[in-house]
């Protein structure tokens, strides 16, 4: 029986703190005369006799320390992963958590195109630079002879390739790990060292193994991110079309408001969560207008009184549209708000100052200069000596006077300065 010193001096050993040291000598003595499995693929057998224990704790420690990397490497690549981001990006991420782990003087992941998503081939690698092609040709090579020659894509087996033929188009060893999930291909991580190095073994290969495996779900799963965001772009431009479909003269206005809108936004600093926020508020800001006769939205001449307040109804309109959409609900402010006027006199909640939200000042101000640069059933644009005179005029008053600001210094205004004097 080991006593509490021992088990101590054996933790220094195996590079373990105590606790950890402590769990696996209990193991051990549990196990002495049985077999302990360590993963799917990895079996220490434990035997009476003929080998010392302490031998055997060595083993194991050696073992349980490969699997803590291994664990470890896959923590921290896994807590990196966010949806939505680069793939190119989280690929070189990966290699350079696999560098220190892994003897190679390349390592490199090479991505397939993908057709459907318009993403094209990617190769990415650290270490000795090889051509794309040609460390292909070297992966390929070492599949067909694991293979046999029969490469089925997404059932790719793994590789590992220590004795090159006469026919491989390099002499180095070679691991090559399919980056693959539910039959389909994604790709293939591949790790080459010099013939004059030592083999490539089963513990490269289970660690290029797991860290592939995150890979290939996250990258499945980020597929189905754009697919949706696709879709949800392709909702949000079909609301846009119908909108203008009913206007001809307000056709592109929803556009040019965002643009505009994403201009001030970026001279008032936002962050690109800010700006993705007040692109789409600007394209959705008057889809509340699908809810207002054609009749009024397209009278060339002054509108009623009763008009008018149709027309006033539309912010409102457009927040009942879009609220029920989980997606949209960090722009519906906006939407509603984009009509509220700094002194209170707007609508639909008669909303001032500082109580209007930060996208509706923004928005307003984008909206009242595309109106007042553009052409209406009423009346031709206005030019634009007029439009500053105008914005001036309601800096603090009808508009936030810092938001005129960012206005002024955009390249929508410049544009609107030299078309006139062109």
């Amino acid at each position: 029986m080991l006593t509490d010193k021992n088990r101590n001096r054996e933790a220094s050993q195996m590079d373990l703190d105590p606790q950890q040291a402590n769990t696996a000598l209990t193991e051990v003595q549990k196990l002495e005369n049985s077999t302990m499995m360590l993963t799917d693929e990895t079996i220490l057998t434990i035997p009476e006799a003929d080998v010392p224990l302490e031998d055997e704790v060595d083993r194991l420690a050696q073992a349980l320390s490969l699997k803590f990397e291994e664990l470890t490497l896959i923590h921290q690549f896994s807590e990196r992963l966010k949806i939505g981001e680069d793939s190119a990006e989280i690929c070189q991420s990966l290699l350079q958590e696999l560098v220190p782990c892994i003897n190679a003087s390349t390592i490199a992941i090479d991505l397939v195109e993908d057709v459907e998503l318009q993403s094209p081939r990617s190769f990415l690698f650290t270490g000795e630079r090889w051509d794309a092609d040609w460390l292909n040709e070297v992966a390929c090579h070492a599949l067909e002879e694991v293979a046999g020659g029969d490469l089925t894509p997404g059932a790719e087996p793994i590789a590992i390739q220590n004795h090159p033929s006469e026919d491989s188009p390099a002499f180095v060893r070679t691991v090559v790990i399919p980056i693959q999930r539910d039959g389909i291909s994604l790709g293939r991580m591949i790790a080459v060292r010099p013939i004059q190095e030592d083999e490539f073994g089963t513990v490269e290969a289970d660690l290029m193994k797991s860290t592939s495996m995150i890979l290939a779900a996250h990258l499945i799963n980020q597929r189905q991110y754009v697919e949706i965001q696709q879709m949800f772009n392709g909702m949000i431009q079909s609301l846009v079309s119908a909108l203008d479909a009913k206007d001809s003269y307000t056709s592109g206005h929803s556009s040019r408001v965002a643009d505009v809108a994403v201009m001030i936004a970026e001279k008032l600093e936002y962050d690109p969560d800010g700006i993705k926020r007040i692109r789409m508020a600007g394209i959705l800001h008057d889809i509340g207008k699908i809810g207002v006769d054609d009749a009024v939205l397209q009278k060339p001449g002054q509108l009623t009184e009763e008009e008018f307040e149709q027309i006033k109804q539309h912010p409102v309109l457009g927040y009942d549209i879009l609220k029920e959409i989980k997606l949209f609900r960090k722009i519906l402010p906006a939407v509603r708000h984009h009509h509220e006027s700094w002194d209170g006199s707007g609508y639909p909640d008669g909303l001032s100052g500082d109580g209007i939200p930060r996208d509706a000042q923004v928005l307003a101000v984008a909206d009242a200069f595309d109106a007042m640069t553009s052409d209406r059933p009423y009346r031709a644009s206005i030019p634009i000596e007029r439009v500053i005179e105008t914005l001036n005029a309601g800096r603090g008053n009808q508009w936030a006077a810092d938001v005129i600001e960012a206005l002024f210094l955009t390249a929508a205004m410049k544009e609107a300065k030299d078309g006139k004097n062109n």
